[in-house]
């Protein structure tokens, strides 16, 4: 399992761009991607459950990130945030 630290592009609130963006590169992998905010933890697979975080403040957003190509999937969300 890896977990990682994360912000957004721009390290502004979550637009429905950005979300749809971070469903289309974690659903081309089999590992099981997760985003930790204030004791939430939602499927990053799924444009619904990244928006109903309500993404206003990034501080403390964590990737989770757990199957068998976890360290490409992480690596890929990892590149397209920066």
């Amino acid at each position: 399992m890896i977990r990682k630290p994360i912000t957004f592009p721009g390290g502004k609130p979550l637009t429905r761009s950005v979300a749809a963006q971070v469903v289309q590169v974690t659903c081309k992998y089999q590992s099981r991607v997760m985003i930790e905010y204030n004791q939430r933890i939602v499927n990053a697979k799924s444009m619904l459950g990244l928006l109903s975080l309500g993404l206003e403040d990034q501080q403390g957003l964590i990737l989770i990130v757990e199957g068998v190509d976890e360290q490409e999937a992480a690596e890929a969300i990892l590149a397209m945030m920066q």
